[in-house]
C-alpha cells in the first residue's frame, strides 16, 4: 500500500479524470523464479492518475505467477503495486491485464539468468523551482512521487533552470534536500542535476549531472561556454547538451568548446521538444537551426557522444505527458542504463560510460553487440578483422515497424519483423571497405573513424536509439 501522503500529493497536484488507459510496468530484466513488483496505474488522457476509477484490473495473459487482482477506489489516485510476482520460464514475455472490457500490454520483460539489469529514468524534469511555465509545473515533491509511484521509474532528475537569475541559494538548497529525501536505493534513485544555459554557438543548453551532492551550482551563461562550464565543475560531474537543433539556442559544437568525453559523455537525442537525430527527421523540433547541430552532425565532427532521452517537461510529468505547451509536441523521452544495482552512483557511472540508450514513449529493450561488445565503446580496427558483426535483440510494448542499422548517418540495413511483431532480431555483417567511407580525423579522434548505432521505430511512433559504437580505422 502506498503511503497516504504520496497519494495526496498526486491527488492535489495532478488530479486525473476519466480513465483513458491502464499502465502496466514490470522490471525489464528478471531472473527465473525471482519475485518482483508489477506497477499499475489507471490514467486519464494526459497520464495523470485517475480519481474516478472504481474498476478491477486483473491478469489476462502472461506467464507471471502470484498475481492477484487490483480493485481501484474512486476518490483516490488509481495506482497500485502487485508484490511477489514471478516468472519461471526464461525468454521474452509481456503481461496483458484487463480493465473493464479493455486489454493492455506491459513493457517487455526479459527473464534471464545472465542478462544485465536495466533501470529506466527521466533525466530532465522541470518543477516550479525553474520559474518557467510555473502555472503548469508542479512541486519537487510531485516530481519524485510521480516518477516513482505513477510513472514507475527507477530513477529521475529534477533538472531545474539556474541561468538568467532563475536560481537562488534557497532554491538550490531545496533541490539538494529533495535529492537527500527521495533518493532511496535500491528502490529508487535520484540523480542530482540542473540545467545551465549558454548562448547559441556557445554550446546551447546543457544539463549538469552530479555523482553525489554539489554544494553550489555553477553557471556560465553571461560569459562562458560548454567547455568552461564543464571545466569549472568539481570532479564527479558532467554536462549533457539537449535540443541542440533549437533555433536561437542551438548546441553547435566546435573543438574550442567541446570539453571531451569524460566531461560530455552523451547528448540528449530526444525530448518532448522533438528528435535531434538528423535534419529532416519526422519528429524534429518545430523550429530548427540551420547549422550542423543534429546528433549525426556532431558525431561526424568526431565527438563520441552516447544517447540519452528525457522529457524536458514543464508540466513536471516524468517520462509522461501532462499539461505541457504546444511547443512540446513529441512523445516523452526516457533513458535506460545498465548497472549491477540501482543507486545514483550506478546511474551516473553507466551514463558516463555510455552504457545507456534513449527511448521515447515506451521501454524498448535493445540487447546489442557491435564488433563483439556492448554499445557505447570505441574499438581499434585492424587489417584482417573481417566484416563488422552487428547483432541485436529488440523487444517493445507495441508493434515494431522497423529496426535500422545506421553507419555514418546512413541507414545500411533494415529489419521488418514477422511473427511476434513486438520482437525483432538483427544479425548483419557489414562487408564494406571502411577505409573508403571513414570520416577523416576530427574532434576527439586522432585517426579515421566510423560509427554505428541502431534505431528502433514502432508503429505507435515510439522509438529508441542505441548509444553509438565507434571503430577507429
Amino acid at each position: 500500500m502506498y503511503h497516504s501522503l504520496c497519494e495526496r500529493i498526486l491527488a492535489v497536484e495532478g488530479p486525473g479524470g476519466p480513465v483513458d488507459r491502464l499502465q502496466i510496468v514490470a522490471p525489464s530484466v528478471v531472473r527465473p523464479e525471482e519475485q518482483f513488483a508489477i506497477r499499475l496505474a489507471a490514467v486519464d488522457a494526459k497520464a495523470y492518475a485517475s480519481l474516478e476509477c472504481d474498476d478491477v484490473a486483473r491478469l489476462a495473459d502472461g506467464p507471471a505467477e502470484g498475481v492477484g487482482e487490483v480493485t481501484f477506489e474512486a476518490g483516490r489516485p488509481a495506482i497500485a503495486s502487485i508484490e511477489g510476482a514471478s516468472i519461471a520460464e526464461e525468454g521474452w514475455h509481456r503481461l496483458t491485464f484487463e480493465l473493464g472490457d479493455r486489454s493492455f500490454a506491459s513493457n517487455p520483460i526479459h527473464c534471464s539468468r545472465d542478462a544485465r539489469r536495466i533501470f529506466w529514468g527521466d533525466p530532465h524534469v522541470h518543477t516550479v523551482i525553474s520559474d518557467c511555465h510555473p502555472r503548469q509545473c508542479r512541486s519537487l515533491d510531485f516530481c519524485y512521487v510521480a516518477a516513482r509511484y505513477l510513472s514507475a521509474l527507477d530513477w529521475a532528475t529534477a533538472a531545474d533552470h539556474v541561468s538568467n537569475g532563475r536560481c537562488t541559494v534557497g532554491k538550490w538548497e531545496a533541490q539538494r534536500r529533495a535529492f537527500s529525501v527521495f533518493d532511496d536505493p535500491p528502490n529508487f534513485a535520484v540523480l542530482l542535476g540542473y540545467e545551465a544555459s549558454h548562448k547559441g554557438g556557445a554550446g546551447g543548453d546543457n544539463n549538469v549531472y552530479c555523482r553525489d551532492d554539489l554544494e553550489e551550482f555553477v553557471d556560465h551563461y553571461e560569459e562562458g561556454d560548454a567547455r568552461t562550464l564543464a571545466e569549472a565543475l568539481p570532479d564527479g560531474c558532467f554536462v549533457v547538451p539537449h535540443h541542440t537543433a533549437r533555433t536561437g539556442k542551438h548546441g553547435e559544437l566546435c573543438d574550442e568548446i567541446y570539453p571531451g568525453p569524460d566531461l560530455m559523455p552523451v547528448m540528449e537525442i530526444h525530448s518532448k521538444w522533438g528528435s535531434s537525430e538528423f535534419r529532416g527527421n519526422p519528429r524534429a523540433l518545430l523550429e530548427v537551426h540551420d547549422g550542423p547541430c543534429f546528433a549525426q552532425d556532431l558525431l561526424a565532427q568526431g565527438y563520441p557522444l552516447g544517447f540519452i532521452a528525457g522529457t524536458d517537461t514543464h508540466a513536471t510529468m516524468p517520462s509522461s505527458y501532462g499539461d505541457d505547451s504546444r511547443q512540446l509536441h513529441a512523445p516523452p523521452g526516457l533513458t535506460a542504463v545498465r548497472a549491477p544495482g540501482l543507486s545514483h552512483e550506478a546511474v551516473f557511472d553507466a551514463i558516463r560510460q555510455r552504457d545507456c540508450w534513449a527511448a521515447s514513449d515506451e521501454r524498448i529493450i535493445i540487447e546489442e553487440c557491435i564488433a563483439g561488445d556492448r554499445m557505447g565503446l570505441v574499438h581499434s580496427r585492424r587489417d584482417g578483422d573481417g566484416p563488422v558483426q552487428i547483432e541485436a535483440e529488440i523487444a517493445t510494448q507495441t508493434e515494431i515497424e522497423r529496426v535500422d542499422v545506421v553507419r555514418n548517418g546512413q541507414d545500411i540495413h533494415s529489419v521488418t519483423p514477422g511473427g511476434e511483431s513486438w520482437r525483432a532480431t538483427v544479425d548483419f555483417a557489414d562487408h564494406a571497405d571502411l577505409s573508403e567511407i571513414a570520416f577523416d580525423p576530427a574532434g576527439w579522434f586522432d585517426g579515421p573513424f566510423v560509427y554505428y548505432y541502431l534505431r528502433v521505430t514502432c508503429a505507435s511512433g515510439a522509438q529508441a536509439w542505441s548509444s553509438p559504437t565507434w571503430l577507429m580505422i
